[in-house]
């Protein structure tokens, strides 16, 4: 074999080594479960108001590994409805108790007053007279919205 030969064999290894590297730690490491929220610390994705009622919160994780934080179901839903995005998980904050509801174990209530004034929260699916996700998410794309400007 001559030297070029031997030379061009070692630069396609070297190519190829650097590619496969390249991709292996540039790989997106999805979250497993809620990402902890800095309470007042972040704004919701949508309205962009401060996050700051864990009561009401809510969770979006992409698969491109993007987390939004929302600072009321109806702000995420909204966001959903506005946005394409290719959703990983989603997440509730259990209003009747403390930590988070996966998107498959969330059932929703109406409330008199939310952050945004959505009317939603979360709470365990099986909780009595809880209603699923297209309900609520039905319920904050009939709601009528404000108009900008404030007219």
């Amino acid at each position: 074999m001559s030297t070029k030969m031997i030379k061009g064999v070692l630069l396609v290894v070297a190519l190829v080594a650097a590619v496969v590297a390249f991709i292996r730690f540039n790989q997106v490491k999805l979250p497993e479960g809620p990402v902890p929220v800095v309470w007042d610390g972040e704004v919701c994705g949508h309205c962009k108001m401060h996050v700051g009622d864990p009561r009401f919160a809510a969770q979006l994780q992409t698969t491109e590994g993007d987390v939004l934080n929302f600072d009321d179901p109806g702000c995420l839903f909204d966001y959903l409805q506005s946005h394409e995005v290719s959703v990983h998980a989603l997440y509730f904050r259990n209003y009747d108790g403390d930590g988070w509801l996966p998107e498959s174990e969330a059932g929703f209530l109406t409330v008199e007053d939310s952050p945004m004034g959505y009317g939603i929260r979360a709470v365990p699916k099986d909780t009595p007279e809880a209603e699923g996700i297209d309900w609520a998410k039905s319920r904050v794309m009939d709601r009528p919205h404000q108009q900008q400007g404030g007219s």
